[in-house]
């Protein structure tokens, strides 16, 4: 299948990004100010799947109602011959997935701040992202913004279902009870975040199993409490202790909600 610009924008060359299930590329608007945007397509196997179209679609309407808070903004969205398609405002920053090797420098205690704020306006939205890994949170250069990408994985009121079957998502940072494939709240996100930025800070996985499915596996068993202590070590100690405190094994045990972690974080 061929992946190009919807009508109304131009592709910009050499700009692909392929995802598990999607193709992500520049473009440009034809009429306007030119403005570089992205554009998400399906990928061809995933595009003949009827519900992950419909996940498409419906994430579509969802970036419209979250209106840029915490995400990107959403430009334009449809079905044409090359399927559905959603277009998005560029954001700052990059993912944390090419930062991981950066340790915890000065960066990171910012962007732990702009990461919970931004899913705490996720979540004001009754929306459980549900996949959060380090190629789904981008920052900025100096940490002070923070931006939540793909929630073709997520959950709120009224998203398409998804068919049953093996596990979705990243289990290196998936919280046990989601690993396990038991009912899950917002906590599972609290998880993934804090999870993603302590591998940023600490330059390793919390969980380095050689396979996906001992990972997998390890997701739903393991207790990764001691990996996040070691990981925060170098960070500043009330972003230490709301991270760990996000990663504890037990959903009950973690704080209650975004909000009150970045309040954690906006007190020292």
């Amino acid at each position: 299948m061929m992946h190009g610009a919807p009508a109304g924008f131009s592709l910009v060359p050499g700009t692909e990004r392929v995802t598990a299930t999607a193709v992500v590329f520049d473009v440009r608007r034809l009429e306007g100010d030119g403005a570089l945007l992205v554009c998400k397509r399906l990928g061809s196997r995933a595009a003949g799947e009827p519900w992950v179209r419909a996940r498409l679609a419906a994430e579509g309407r969802l970036l419209e109602q979250l209106g840029g808070r915490g995400t990107p903004a959403l430009v334009a969205a449809g079905e044409d011959a090359g399927g559905p398609f959603i277009v998005m405002r560029r954001v700052t920053g990059e993912p944390l997935s090419r930062r991981l090797g950066e340790g915890a420098s000065a960066w990171l205690a910012p962007a732990t701040r702009a990461a919970f704020a931004a899913l705490e306006a996720v979540h004001a939205a009754r929306v459980v992202h549900a996949d959060l890994n380090p190629d789904n949170v981008l920052v900025s250069a100096d940490g002070g913004e923070a931006t939540i990408l793909d929630f073709g994985l997520a959950v709120w009121p009224g998203a398409p279902p998804m068919p049953a079957g093996p596990f979705r998502g990243t289990p290196a940072y998936a919280a046990p009870e989601l690993a396990r494939g038991e009912p899950f709240d917002a906590r599972v996100d609290l998880f993934g975040l804090a999870a993603t930025l302590l591998h940023a800070a600490s330059g390793r996985s919390p969980r380095p199993q050689d396979s996906e499915a001992a990972v997998l596996l390890a997701a739903g068993e393991q207790d990764v409490s001691a990996w996040a202590t070691a990981a925060a070590r170098d960070l500043p100690p009330h972003v230490a202790d709301a991270l760990v405190r996000c990663c504890a094994f037990e959903a009950d045990a973690r704080p209650s909600s975004a909000a009150e972690v970045r309040a954690q974080l906006e007190r020292p």
